[in-house]
């Protein structure tokens, strides 16, 4: 399997507090913190950044967050019937075939429409919230228990619609400071003009879970009892060292890995290049064509299989890397953000009506190399503008080569190294598997209209990644 040393990125964070010191009437145009935070949108959301911006600090999501992303396995693993049955129950859906055993992400969307009512903003300014509440937040959200685990599968379609709302304001929130970056209204204007978003919880599936689908298919073909997979638990009690084992079987059943120790507080490890696999992605290159994306930041799952049940274990990376990729300035990125953080992703929509003031992404998601029964939760909002929304790109040079990322903010680390691989020409296989933007988006274009030929251009019946 190929991989590569990719250099890596640790995203530039702004606090919550100081995104809403910009944004407060009473904040002066010159104020030394209001130029800092415009400063650091603009460079890393700006052409020579890196169109990533992590937000820590969030009132209120933090513990949503570690509610809501453990449930993203138990959902993926439940057989057919019962996850149909469940998704209906909570007016969910998906966009990936869920019937296919060797699938790789399994995705669950709901629909959100917002109110237009900012709740994070307004609580900030009402004194709703302050740092003690943070911490509150942080710690309630590592008691998690087994019965609040079971509880939190019958809110599922609640917590996804409060965290979504949470999120989509964010990023409306942040489409407001790129509008004073770029001296124009469209981005906040276009959002919430729209006021519907996609949600997706998604769970990336590691080989045993792949392993468990399809035992468990057989046993019920076989009308053999089938595993249980239990509540989340967390390892976060032992977390300076956690130990978090891990029974891997193979097809024969055959025990090929008992046990596997991260330390992620080992100093060794910090500011090394990570080892990526530059083949075996859970997710293919791509841009996301909306206005914003936000993401929470990843959790990791291990799972720890006995006779009669499959127990989830929350893993922590070693190095802290949240698997996605990015690929700016002809450079693949390994990216990290602490783990309470949300990212903010620039999309095409965004990069497009900005004239080009701000940049989209190029990303991929990746497989860990070294480990075959991690999983990842992460759950994600997709803000756009309304269907209808005409693309109009006078003097826009479409395709315009990113600079290379020189932020201050963003640190960059890189051990020199070009890995067991020759990275330019991988390089060159990621370019084919992105249709450009030229091909996709003619002058006069509508939102719609652009939306169905980049789905079309990737995933359609002659699109660069059918398969995937």
């Amino acid at each position: 399997m190929a991989v590569a040393a990719t250099t890596v990125l640790d995203i530039a964070e702004l606090s919550f507090s100081d995104l809403v010191a910009l944004l407060s009437p009473e904040t002066l145009a010159d104020d030394g913190r209001c130029r800092r935070v415009v400063d650091t949108v603009a460079t890393e959301l700006g052409r020579g950044g890196s169109g990533l911006l992590a937000i820590d600090g969030v009132p209120r999501v933090g513990a949503l967050r570690r509610r809501l992303l453990p449930l993203a396995r138990r959902v993926a693993l439940m057989d057919h019937l019962t996850r149909s049955q469940l998704l209906k129950k909570h007016g969910l859906g998906s966009d990936v075939p869920l019937k296919k055993l060797d699938r790789s992400v399994s995705s669950f969307a709901q629909l959100l429409r917002h109110s237009g009512e900012l709740v994070l903003l307004e609580s900030v300014n009402n004194n709703g919230f302050n740092s003690s509440d943070r911490v509150q937040d942080c710690n309630q959200s590592e008691d998690v228990n087994d019965d609040d685990d079971a509880d939190d599968m019958d809110n599922l379609g609640d917590l996804i619609k409060e965290l979504g709302l949470y999120m989509m304001e964010l990023g409306i929130l942040i489409a407001r400071a790129c509008d004073i970056v770029i001296g124009r209204g469209q981005l906040e204007q276009s959002i919430t003009d729209f006021g519907t978003a996609k949600a997706r919880l998604i769970h990336y599936h590691s080989e045993l879970d792949n392993i468990v689908i399809r035992d468990n298919n057989a046993k019920r073909k076989g009308s053999a009892s089938k595993v249980a997979v239990q509540p989340y638990q967390s390892c976060s009690g032992n977390r300076s060292g956690s130990v978090c084992p891990c029974c891997i079987k193979s097809e024969d059943g055959t025990t090929v890995m008992a046990i596997e120790e991260n330390n992620s507080n080992d100093a060794s490890i910090q500011g090394q290049a990570a080892e990526i696999s530059l083949l075996n992605l859970w997710q293919e290159w791509h841009y996301d064509y909306g206005i914003f994306t936000v993401l929470t930041a990843p959790l990791f799952m291990s799972v720890s299989e006995d006779e009669k049940s499959l127990v989830n274990l929350e893993y922590h990376p070693p190095d802290g890397h949240t698997h996605l990729q990015l690929c700016n300035g002809r450079k693949i990125f390994s990216v990290r953000c602490s783990p309470e953080s949300f990212i903010v992703q620039v999309g095409e929509a965004a990069d497009i009506l900005s004239q080009g003031k701000l940049k989209s992404t190029l990303h991929a998601v990746s497989r860990p190399s070294s480990s075959t029964d991690i999983s990842r939760e992460t759950f994600v909002v997709f803000l756009q503008p309304s269907w209808d929304k005409l693309l109009a790109y006078p003097g826009y040079s479409l395709d315009a080569e990113g600079e290379p990322i020189l932020s201050k903010q963003t640190s960059i680390i890189s051990d020199g190294s070009a890995g067991p691989c020759n990275e330019d020409a991988f390089m060159q296989e990621i370019l084919k598997k992105v249709p450009p933007l030229s091909s996709r988006l003619k002058e006069g274009m509508t939102f719609a209209e652009f939306s169905r030929q980049t789905t079309k251009q990737y995933y359609g019946g002659n699109g660069i990644q059918q398969n995937n």
